[in-house]
């Protein structure tokens, strides 16, 4: 008896939200908390934590690998929640997504931060890629073939008289 009452109150328990609707919803409240504790943090930044991080990143729609990615490596670096904050604030979500995938520390994320500058994210790109960044469909870069020039393969000193064709024939290697 004691049983069954106790069974029926925790279905009465787990029934009753789902039956009134107050569970958030990933359309209905819960994006609204999220939204209301993203607008808290940008008067109070210092308050982030790791999960406002991660709700920053998803409302800025990266996809969620990159989120997985960025706050497993901004762990293993030790890069605090709040500079991962300033820094999306700052620039963006795809640029901490490279330089963080391209291991810069945290103190060379400060130092950017404090002088407004973003690093050459081209060139990094290629470090976070290697480290496993997911990458997104970007196209291809492809060169004009009027750019392509050919090489002559003999060089000359300036002011001398000297031929340069490889390496091994420079007249100063000693």
């Amino acid at each position: 008896m004691v049983t069954t009452l106790l069974v029926l109150a925790g279905l009465v328990l787990v029934a009753w939200p789902v039956a009134t609707g107050s569970l958030p919803t990933s359309t209905g409240s819960g994006r609204r908390a999220d939204a209301r504790r993203l607008r808290a943090l940008d008067l109070r930044p210092g308050e982030a934590t790791s999960a406002d991080v991660a709700r920053l990143l998803r409302a800025h729609e990266l996809p969620a690998e990159e989120v997985r990615f960025v706050l497993a490596k901004a762990d293993e670096l030790g890069v605090a929640p709040f500079t991962l904050w300033m820094w999306v604030k700052r620039f963006d979500v795809h640029a901490l997504a490279v330089v963080l995938g391209a291991d810069l520390t945290h103190d060379a994320l400060l130092h950017h931060l404090a002088a407004g500058s973003l690093p050459d994210l081209a060139e990094l790109e290629v470090f976070a890629a290697l480290n496993g960044l997911p990458r997104r469909g970007s196209a291809s870069v492809t060169v004009a073939p009027e750019t392509v020039r050919a090489v002559d393969p003999v060089r000359r000193v300036p002011g001398t008289g000297l031929r340069i064709v490889d390496p091994g024939t420079w007249p100063h290697a000693a």
